[in-house]
């Protein structure tokens, strides 16, 4: 008897051993409560600070920021003596110096550590006059403009209006009538972007381009030479180049062009057909002459 309830006290103690091991102690109880409201608290003032920080970008704080701190820099450098005093170009003749100076900005005064090269330069080349350009800061105080000019090449005619252009179909300016009547006139819409290979190839023969008054665009698809005698010289949509040498060809040979014509057909690369003016419907058909 003794033994059992010896035994059965063991268990017993057993069991509250067991029972208080699952029961936490009140500093633990503590620790987890701080732990959990740290946590919370931490969630909290994210959650807090995300929404201020959009509040601030919405509001334009951030870059109100910035241009204070930018500002204060290029006070900084002003001060040390790096500040835009002269400007310098070179390489202009057609575009206006006060095209130029526009197209920079006022930028004189300002430090040159954070004066942006690149963006001059793009705003200096969307001017019509010119082709390309370089803009390079020359320390301590000068900013210096290099400018390669569109060569005229072509009157462009839409809707009335005239407008030079490059040889590769670039728009320089809008111009009167009057101005540029020596250079050859381009209709059609969307000619001056067609009208680059055709021109290359002219400009190469001096007799055809010299005798030249205007290209015409045809069914967006070829061109007619339109000569200043008033023939029209009918290029093919392909392989123009060949047939603008071959009709050079036959000018140097025969002074073709010098005859009076109502036009030259060059559109078969086999064969030429040309009509003179005054004789009806009668055509002459030319084989192309072997270089």
């Amino acid at each position: 008897m003794p033994k059992v309830k010896n035994a059965r006290g063991r268990k017993t103690k057993a069991k509250s051993k067991r029972k208080a091991a699952r029961q936490p102690g009140i500093l633990e109880n503590i620790g987890d409560f701080f732990s959990r409201y740290t946590a919370a608290a931490a969630a909290g003032l994210t959650v807090v600070a995300l929404i201020a920080a959009m509040v601030l970008w919405s509001g334009g704080y951030f870059g109100l920021l910035g241009e204070r701190v930018t500002r204060i820099a290029d006070s900084a450098a002003v001060t040390a003596g790096f500040e835009i005093q002269r400007i310098t170009a070179k390489g202009y003749d057609q575009t206006s110096e006060s095209d130029i100076l526009n197209a920079l900005g006022p930028v004189v005064g300002s430090s040159i550590a954070h004066f942006d090269p690149f963006t001059a330069q793009a705003r200096i080349e969307e001017l019509g006059w010119v082709r390309s350009a370089a803009v390079s800061r020359l320390w301590p105080d000068t900013v210096h403009i290099s400018v390669r000019e569109r060569e005229p090449a072509a009157v462009w005619q839409l809707s009335g209006a005239l407008h030079l252009i490059d040889q590769s179909g670039a728009v320089i300016r809008q111009i009167d009538a009057y101005e540029y009547s020596n250079l050859p006139l381009i209709v059609g819409a969307g000619a001056p972007g067609s009208a680059s290979g055709v021109l290359k190839a002219l400009r190469r023969e001096p007799a055809l381009w010299g005798a030249a008054s205007a290209l015409i665009r045809v069914g967006d698809r070829r061109w007619n030479l339109r000569l200043q005698s008033g023939a029209d010289i009918k290029f093919p949509e392909t392989g123009y180049e060949a047939a603008v040498k071959e009709l050079a060809a036959l000018q140097a040979a025969y002074g073709l062009l010098d005859q009076d014509l109502e036009y030259i057909d060059l559109r078969d690369p086999n064969n030429m057909v040309y009509r003179k003016a005054g004789v009806g419907e009668k055509d002459v058909t030319a084989p192309p002459i072997t270089q």
